[in-house]
Parts: C-alpha cells; sequence; structure tokens
C-alpha cells in the first residue's frame, strides 16, 4: 500500500520521534552534505522512506527542540550572529542551531555563547536555516498529496514570553550575555 493510500486511515498524531532517531538523522545529514541545501536534501530522502507518522514525528521533534531554545539568551546570540533580526528569523536562527547537531544544540541550550565554535557554518552572511522546519511538511505533501497539519495533534506547549535581559541598543548587556559572540562579531 502507497502513502496516498495509507493517509485515509491516518488519524492526528502527537508522539515526537524519539531524541535518538532524530540526532541520528540530523549528525547524518551534517556527514553527507556540504550546505544546507545539501542537508535538506539528505534529510527529505530519509524522510521518505519513514512512515507517515515517523515524518511527522519528526516536524514534532523539531518543533519541540526549537522551542526548547525559545530564550532571551538565544536571542542575544542570534541578534549579535545575525547582526539583529526581525521576530521571524529568530525561528529561522534556532532552526540552524538544532541543524548543527545534538552537541552543538545541547552546549548552545546550556550557554548560547558556545555558538561560537561554529562561527565558520554560516550559510552566506546569516546563521539561518528557514527551510528546516519545512523538510518534512514538504515529504509528507510529496508523499501522500495532503497537508501535514491536518495530521497533526500537537503535545508541544509553546514559549510566546520572553523576559529580556539584555536591550539590543546597549552592548554591554549583551557583552554580559554572550561574551565570546559579542568579541567576535561587533569587533
Amino acid at each position: 500500500m502507497n502513502k496516498k493510500e495509507l493517509v485515509k486511515d491516518l488519524k492526528p498524531y502527537s508522539t515526537l520521534m524519539s531524541e535518538e532517531q532524530y540526532w541520528a538523522i540530523i549528525e547524518a545529514s551534517l556527514e553527507n552534505s556540504k550546505d544546507q541545501s545539501e542537508q535538506s536534501e539528505y534529510i527529505a530522502k530519509v524522510l521518505e522512506k519513514l512512515t507517515l507518522e515517523d515524518i511527522i514525528g519528526f516536524d514534532l521533534t523539531t518543533n519541540h527542540l526549537t522551542n526548547d531554545i525559545y530564550s532571551s539568551h538565544m536571542w542575544c546570540a542570534g541578534f549579535i550572529m545575525n547582526k539583529g533580526y526581525f521576530d521571524d528569523a529568530f525561528g529561522d536562527f534556532r532552526d540552524w542551531v538544532v541543524s548543527r547537531g545534538k552537541a552543538v544544540y545541547y552546549s548552545a541550550k546550556d550557554n548560547p555563547d558556545t555558538l561560537i565554535s561554529e562561527v565558520d557554518f554560516g550559510e552566506g552572511d546569516y546563521y539561518s536555516f528557514e527551510g528546516l522546519e519545512c523538510i518534512a511538511w514538504d515529504v509528507f505533501e510529496k508523499e501522500t498529496g495532503v497537508n501535514i497539519f491536518d495530521y497533526i495533534d500537537s503535545p508541544i506547549e509553546y514559549n510566546v514570553d520572553i523576559v529580556f535581559d539584555w536591550e539590543e541598543d546597549d552592548d554591554e548587556s549583551m557583552q554580559v550575555v554572550c561574551p565570546q559572540l559579542y568579541a567576535y562579531f561587533e569587533e
């Protein structure tokens, strides 16, 4: 039975992919690509071989991980690295952090200033991966002909409010949060 037939019986799904499986896909994508375009293609090819539930689980896990780094300090790191940005660009920055792999992600979650180790891995002039969140959506639609959002029952409680402990027009406050990033990008 193909996936277009399977989607007829699919109920809204709320189970995240295991982090072990998720990070294995991300790590393999890093090993088998030289840029974000190739990384996206690699992830898509892996997802195409998985079940519809796994594709949804990948999307939910991406959302969960990016939501977990929705914080004032992560915003400061992205603001410094990207020389400022608007709200929607913060999501693309968090997708980029996830795309760099498990070790980078968890180090940055604990201390965003550790992203100094990734300064050579920006795309062009930006530390952003706008397409990461769309990979599962595109694969699901390609495989089924329908929109993934009709089959997602998200268990994620999204962070919506950040209490900022730094100011974009106060260099000293950014230096306190991310001293290494500030020194590298502001000089």
